[in-house]
């Protein structure tokens, strides 16, 4: 399977919203969440240490590779991806202050590429 990619600021914002919905009880089955949540927690203190320019720089330019995932966790993870378009919706919808449709594109875009990919010839099944 080829790797995958997404920003630091793809993979903050899917961990944050996956953290708020369990209630922020942190890890305790086999999900995306449970999978990367030492990852997320570390980056996070990283982040935290920054500057606000360097810390801007490192979620929209910095990347975090993700080299295999079960297709349960594929699986998941095109479902925050759809949860993200979902939420950025509601907020063009309901006129929020923090509705941009930009961010909405982004993440359209970033569903039609992991759809792609896991339909593709290259999509390898792993345990």
């Amino acid at each position: 399977m080829q790797k995958i990619e997404l920003t630091v600021h793809e993979f903050m914002s899917i961990m944050g919203a996956l953290d708020e919905a369990r209630g922020g009880k942190g890890p305790n089955s086999d999900t995306i969440y449970d999978e990367w949540f030492t990852q997320w927690k570390a980056l996070d203190e990283r982040l935290e240490k920054l500057d606000m320019m360097a810390r801007a720089d490192m979620l929209f330019d910095g990347k975090i590779s993700i080299n295999a995932i079960s297709e349960a966790h594929f699986g998941q993870l095109i479902d925050a991806v759809r949860s993200q378009i979902a939420m950025h919706q509601d907020l063009i919808d309901s006129e929020d202050e923090d509705a941009d449709p930009d961010d909405l594109e982004i993440w359209q875009s970033r569903l039609a590429e992991l759809e792609g990919l896991h339909d593709s010839a290259s999509w390898s099944r792993q345990s």
